[in-house]
């Protein structure tokens, strides 16, 4: 089988040439790709620089109270503001009754990474609004 000579365009045929409005999308991808690159790079040598060792600060608050079959669903947040990652932390519920303490409970949160939070709950048998609610991060371990 005999192969066709190639054949030169003709002055009026243009050879298959991308179009430039692709050229430009082409251009316009590589800019943005390049500015989400540079954004990132100069995050995390902002971070790099600026990072500071400390214990985390962890700040527990209740969201809202649910009652149930089963008792009370307080639901809460605990947010570490410091500067470090804490694991395995414990949060305390303490509902009292002037001094005495009347019901506790706990809820261990697996993991709470620097400036983040996380939200938990903690069911009590007794309705929380017939005293004072304590809820307090009580100990975490270093990851």
């Amino acid at each position: 089988m005999a192969e066709k000579p190639m054949q030169e365009p003709e002055a009026d045929e243009k050879p298959d040439q991308p179009s430039r409005e692709v050229g430009r999308i082409e251009w316009i991808v590589g800019a943005a790709g390049a500015l989400i690159t540079i954004a990132v790079l100069a995050t995390l040598i902002h971070e790099a620089l600026t990072y500071k060792e400390g214990a985390p600060v962890l700040v527990s608050r209740v969201i809202g109270v649910t009652p149930t079959e089963g008792g009370f669903v307080v639901r809460f947040e605990t947010e570490n503001r410091g500067p470090s990652t804490a694991a395995e932390v414990v949060v305390s519920a303490t509902l009292k009754d002037g001094e005495r303490v009347v019901e506790q409970a706990e809820a261990t949160l697996d993991y709470i990474a620097r400036q983040s939070s996380r939200d938990a709950g903690i069911v009590l048998r007794r309705d929380p609004a017939s005293g004072t609610l304590e809820l307090a991060a009580t100990s975490y371990r270093a990851p």
